[in-house]
């Protein structure tokens, strides 16, 4: 009974992030059927349950090679390819070049296709992740999560907070593919991040992170479902003078 016990309990980590696999694959299904904001949601609880996969598998002690790829695979779907759906829809929400058609000229076929490198780079970024040892304190690269959580911010500011300047941006024909390349880029940029991944739950070994979620809590009392979006270019800023500081 007690082996039973074990097992199960070591299960924990891999059970959360097939939730993290589960909530991303609905999320595309409801992003191409134009439920942006339900899709968001669905990101965000993915979100959620990555968060929470590595930290139950270092508190029980149950890391192990099938789970770091399984949890690859899971940020795939939930942080690539669901905030390209997501931002698909966006395009075809605000008519931005028209129903999307295979007839219709290959700029604006490019254009609206673009979204779709997200899960391309992605895809390359967690492959890379996965064999550098030198990813264990920083980042090499943006993570796959800060896509997935600037894309969901989007229908929900665009449904819950209309007078943000984030919709003059989306409303630009332009936002959706440059945000796409740009993102894309920094994904497999040689870009430095300081990791924010929670050690334990004591404070000095989480200085850091729980600084930085501080800033973050205040970013979304502040701004609301703009602020969502915010936390990202915050981390940048904050993760890479952390980084410099602590290389130095």
């Amino acid at each position: 009974m007690k082996r039973i016990i074990q097992d199960l309990v070591r299960q924990i980590p891999n059970t959360l992030t097939l939730l993290n696999l589960l909530c991303g694959s609905v999320a595309v299904l409801l992003a191409v059927r134009g439920y942006l904001a339900v899709s968001a949601f669905l990101v965000m609880a993915g979100f959620f349950f990555d968060l929470f996969d590595g930290m139950a598998a270092r508190l029980l002690k149950a890391q192990s090679p099938i789970g770091k790829e399984l949890d690859s695979l899971a940020d795939l779907i939930t942080f690539g390819l669901a905030p390209a759906s997501i931002l698909f829809g966006i395009q075809e929400l605000l008519g931005q070049g028209g129903p999307f058609s295979l007839v219709q000229p290959p700029g604006t076929i490019i254009l609206r296709l673009l979204p779709f490198l997200l899960p391309v780079f992605a895809g390359l970024r967690l492959a890379k992740f996965n064999i550098d040892e030198r990813q264990s304190h920083q980042f090499i690269g943006l993570p796959t999560p800060a896509n997935g959580i600037m894309v969901l911010a989007l229908p929900l500011l665009m449904h819950y907070q209309p007078e943000s300047f984030m919709n003059g941006l989306l409303n630009n024909d332009l936002f959706v593919p440059l945000y796409s390349v740009i993102v894309s880029y920094l994904m497999v940029s040689p870009l430095r991040l300081y990791s924010m991944k929670i050690k334990g739950f004591g404070f000095n070994q989480n200085k850091f992170t729980y600084t930085f979620g501080a800033i973050a809590i205040l970013l979304i009392l502040l701004f609301r479902q703009t602020g969502v979006f915010l936390i990202i270019p915050a981390y940048i800023l904050y993760a890479g003078i952390l980084a410099i500081a602590v290389k130095e």
